[in-house]
């Protein structure tokens, strides 16, 4: 029963995205805005510039919010959401520096109605799972070195027969990520949208003044951006080895990263072997997102992350020994958290509360996959990395549906 090697992982990751209402910190506040910024990198991939400006606006739109999100195509990114409590859902305006290479202003729009479609796929697992009989196997393996730690691999199965799930093994609980998420819905007002019709450039930056308008929105909704909280610069990851020699990451130091993680995966057959940087036991796709900086400080501590001055780290050979394919390997640098709420006027009543709020967020990731080469135009017949990135993740939901209870024990 093969298993479709790049959605597999992909599955896990959508899965363990689960929607998540508005953030605590932020639901007193008659107006919230969500900016998270994310630079993606793919070595042997280039980013797609101005073939996809030029896609954008052949399609009648550019990007769309949401490719802030691991895994993406190379380049930078950037969402913004707005939540106005005094009129939501309706249109604003941002002022943005000259330095984003946006133009003076970006809209921010509510998204637009639309119909959840099913194809019918199976997610790329194979007619076995798909039409309820199989066996899907996983292994675990976590730290660097030359050798696994005592414990590993950790297995965990499952078999279907006529509908029927058993389990066998130890499953692994995801870590602890708190639901910092935003699910936009019609009560928000997006960048990206369906009039944008630039991408942000290479060069990009948020250093500098940023002012939000629109029908009720708070005037003084205006703050200021310094470089600790700018786009993270591009993480240059290799992998070298392989086999029975086990893999050596290297990578190039984001600035401003306060942590970094990496997983990898390879699939075999009916099994998937996974294996984590983490020192402290195995972690999953769930780290590869925004984690407060009070969480990755801790989790460095913890050797659940690798340190910011952290360079290279060592698969161990056991871990894809005797394995056909090169693994997938993911990584991510954390950066800054920037919260921001309207200051106190002078002369302000004691029960005085602010009318906003602002939460900026950044990280930078990259991937290795393998076999990149087959990605490329001349193969898939495909004008832009967005269909090629969008041809990856078809299938996601069916996927993650009924397998990441067991493969989890959630």
């Amino acid at each position: 029963m093969p298993l479709h090697s790049s959605l597999v992982p992909s599955a896990l990751a959508f899965a363990l995205a689960v929607a998540l209402p508005t953030p605590s910190w932020a639901q007193e506040k008659p107006a919230n805005l969500y900016i998270d910024v994310a630079t993606h990198a793919m070595p042997g991939m280039p980013g797609l510039g101005a073939m996809g400006r030029l896609s954008g606006a052949m399609s009648g739109g550019g990007a769309s919010y949401g490719l802030t999100q691991h895994p993406a195509m190379p380049g930078k990114f950037m969402d913004v959401a707005l939540h106005n409590g005094r009129q939501p859902g309706r249109p604003a305006e941002q002022a943005v520096p000259h330095g984003l290479g946006l133009g003076n202003r970006i809209d921010l729009l509510p998204p637009p109605d639309r119909k959840p479609v099913h194809d019918g796929n199976d997610g790329g697992l194979g007619t076995g799972i798909a039409d309820g009989n199989g066996t899907f196997k996983i292994r675990y393996y976590w730290g660097c070195g030359e050798a696994t730690g005592a414990g590993q691999p950790r297995e965990y199965s499952v078999t279907i027969r006529n509908g029927k799930m058993v389990e066998s093994g130890r499953g692994i609980t995801p870590r602890k990520v708190p639901g910092r998420a935003v699910t936009p819905g019609p009560d928000h007002a997006l960048w990206p949208n369906q009039s944008t019709r630039k991408t942000v450039p290479a060069k990009a930056s948020l250093v500098g003044q940023h002012h939000v308008t629109g029908d009720k929105v708070p005037a003084s909704m205006q703050f200021a951006l310094a470089g600790e909280h700018d786009f993270l610069s591009e993480l240059k990851l290799k992998g070298d080895g392989g086999g029975e020699n086990g893999m050596t990451l290297r990578w190039s130091g984001a600035d401003g990263a306060n942590g970094y993680f990496a997983h990898a995966t390879v699939t075999s057959g009916d099994t998937i072997v996974m294996w984590s940087s983490s020192e402290d036991g195995y972690a999953g796709y769930e780290l590869l997102d925004y984690l407060p900086e009070s969480l990755v400080a801790k989790w460095v501590k913890a050797r659940t992350l690798l340190a910011p001055d952290a360079r290279e780290c060592h698969i161990p050979k056991a871990v894809f020994a005797g394995g056909k394919a090169a693994p997938m390997v993911q990584m991510i640098a954390y950066g800054n958290d920037r919260n921001v709420v309207e200051p106190r006027p002078q002369g302000a009543a004691q029960n005085w509360k602010p009318d906003w709020a602002v939460r900026v967020r950044s990280k930078s990731t990259a991937m290795l996959m393998p076999g990149l080469g087959a990605l490329g135009t001349e193969a898939t017949g495909r004008s832009t990395g967005e269909e090629i990135k969008e041809e990856a993740k078809s299938g996601v939901k069916d996927a993650a549906k009924g397998l990441l209870r067991g493969l989890l024990r959630r």
